[in-house]
């Protein structure tokens, strides 16, 4: 009786992490695909470079799911994929600078954590600015400490066009991974920047299911 209910308590925390996941997914896809299909016309060859790494990007999405945990190098490479599709739409507006301890490319992060964060800091960061922004992607270790931040030039803003979702998924998704050991905020930093922040246990990736990005 022990066994069958850890086993159907494993199950359905598998199945709240794959709908977590699913409810991520589409929105940076949808976003990606506007970006690709503008283009199409207007830059017929950067469409198709913007094409390849739209499909890393798919590609990643589809895999992520089999999978609890990724290496932070996996997950920064998709970050800089989404990014370069992004900086298409909004040029020189977006000034997206990385900023990463070589010691934390092989620990452990949920697939699209990075990436959600990313996404949050350009909708509502740079792309609410007429003017763009910079977006600073960090990440160090100390100790058994994890420390990832994306931070974007702007100020945080009560209401607005955003509902939170994916930050709400994401802080969702490391407490079922890592309980109390991990934590996300997202605040305001010093001199004009917004900081979306995030503390968990440094360990080795999970690696099951299909190798993301084979």
């Amino acid at each position: 009786a022990e066994v069958d209910r850890w086993q159907l308590e494993s199950t359905v925390k598998e199945a709240e992490l794959r709908a977590l996941k699913s409810q991520v997914n589409p929105h940076f896809i949808f976003n990606s695909l506007n970006t690709v299909r503008a283009l199409i016309h207007e830059d017929p060859a950067t469409a198709e470079t913007m094409v390849t790494r739209l499909a890393a990007l798919l590609r990643y999405a589809l895999q992520a799911g089999q999978l609890e945990t990724v290496s932070l190098e996996r997950e920064l490479a998709i970050v800089r994929d989404y990014l370069a599709v992004e900086k298409i739409r909004f040029e020189e507006r977006l000034r997206p600078r990385f900023e990463i301890d070589d010691k934390t490319l092989g620990l452990a992060v949920p697939p699209l954590l990075l990436q959600t964060l990313a996404e949050n800091a350009v909708k509502y960061g740079v792309g609410s600015d007429p003017a763009g922004g910079d977006i600073v992607v960090s990440a160090s270790v100390a100790g058994a400490t994890l420390r990832l931040s994306v931070a974007n030039t702007g100020r945080l803003t009560s209401g607005g066009a955003s509902t939170g979702l994916g930050l709400r998924n994401a802080t969702e998704r490391l407490r079922m991974l890592f309980g109390d050991q991990a934590k996300l905020r997202l605040r305001d930093g010093e001199d004009g920047w917004v900081v979306a922040e995030v503390e968990m246990p440094a360990k080795g990736a999970v690696r099951a299911g299909v190798e993301v990005g084979t």
